[in-house]
């Protein structure tokens, strides 16, 4: 299954999930955490919760300020579509793209069937809003420049301390535009792998289910809202009252897949409180959405088919 989502390679003492920067940036779905030697993490996060993405923000520079070190972040989209970010603490970062044309150019061409209304460019995805490394409205993408990456990722190992050559991390970039380049550059840098951080939990665990539906409703109301523009919603897709405290559960879950949060009797007994909090009413088709409300997703999202993909419950895996 094509992913979406980010990778975050940073340097830190504490578990990446867990330092100040990181959720703002790009969201709090940390699947899996990769040690590496002295403290290097490299993290994979699948797109944002639905509620997290009007507060997304930041990229790599709020990391490399927090752990003093030099981050670096790759968002991919549908494994197709790879756009580089980094970010020394002394304030230096830098963005690039690369893309298989092929595939972006199909992707361009299903989207406009569908009736999206695609910003002009080769690349079909979504660089300005339903994506963590976000754009600066009226910045168009990079055009792809495989040797200028290559020359940014060289110097930024080099304010890493990292051990490297150009010749080895061009052998990593390729050709290659899904989430297996970025394994191939973390060795490229000299980066071994040591043994993975596993989850305690996953996020939709039985004891707990219904209470993070609930929420997952409720957070992809939000997400309609950002996106309706200001415009009045109907009735039916206003918060119900104490809808908040779902949002906040799903927050809750995520805080502490990684320990530091609650632990899974706490998270339990938190479901069971806020289980007769809502009437059964809330709870609708998938997610809340409506069939009319995903065609209406599909273009508002105009090629950010990350979030098209969650907004019509198809959870990323």
């Amino acid at each position: 299954m094509a992913f979406y989502g980010t990778y975050v390679l940073a340097r830190s003492a504490a578990l990446l999930p867990h330092v100040s920067g990181m959720r703002s940036a790009f969201g709090s779905r940390c699947m899996l955490i990769g040690r590496h030697q002295e403290g290097w993490q490299l993290a994979g996060l699948k797109t944002p919760m639905h509620h997290e993405w009007p507060a997304i923000h930041g990229g790599p520079v709020p990391l490399a300020e927090a752990t003093g070190a030099p981050a670096l972040a790759v968002w991919v989209s549908e494994s197709s579509c790879l756009q580089y970010a980094a970010a020394t603490p002394d304030g230096r970062s830098w963005t690039a793209h690369f893309a298989d044309e092929a595939e972006a150019d199909a992707d361009v061409e299903g989207l406009i069937a569908r009736g999206a209304q695609l910003p002009e460019g080769r690349c079909g995805y979504d660089h300005h809003e339903f994506c963590t490394l976000r754009l600066p409205e009226g910045v168009d993408v990079p055009p792809d420049d495989q040797a200028a990456l290559g020359g940014n990722l060289l110097e930024w190992a080099a304010a890493a301390g990292l051990d490297t050559t150009a010749e080895r991390i061009l052998d990593a970039l390729g050709t290659t535009t899904d989430e297996t380049a970025v394994y191939a550059l973390v060795a490229a840098l000299g980066l071994e792998p040591l043994l993975p951080v596993e989850p305690l939990f996953d996020v939709n665990e039985r004891d707990w289910r219904d209470a993070y539906r609930r929420g997952e409703d409720e957070s992809t109301r939000v997400c309609r809202e950002w996106t309706s523009r200001g415009e009045q919603l109907p009735d039916y897709d206003q918060p119900l009252p104490g809808a908040d405290e779902f949002v906040k559960f799903l927050d809750l879950v995520a805080a502490s897949r990684f320990g530091g949060g609650f632990t899974r009797a706490q998270l339990q007994a938190e479901a069971q409180r806020l289980g007769g909090r809502l009437p059964q009413a809330m709870t609708r088709a998938p997610h809340g959405l409506r069939p009319r409300h995903r065609r209406l997703m599909a273009v508002l999202v105009a090629g950010g088919r990350a979030c098209l993909r969650c907004s019509s419950g198809d959870q990323l895996g």
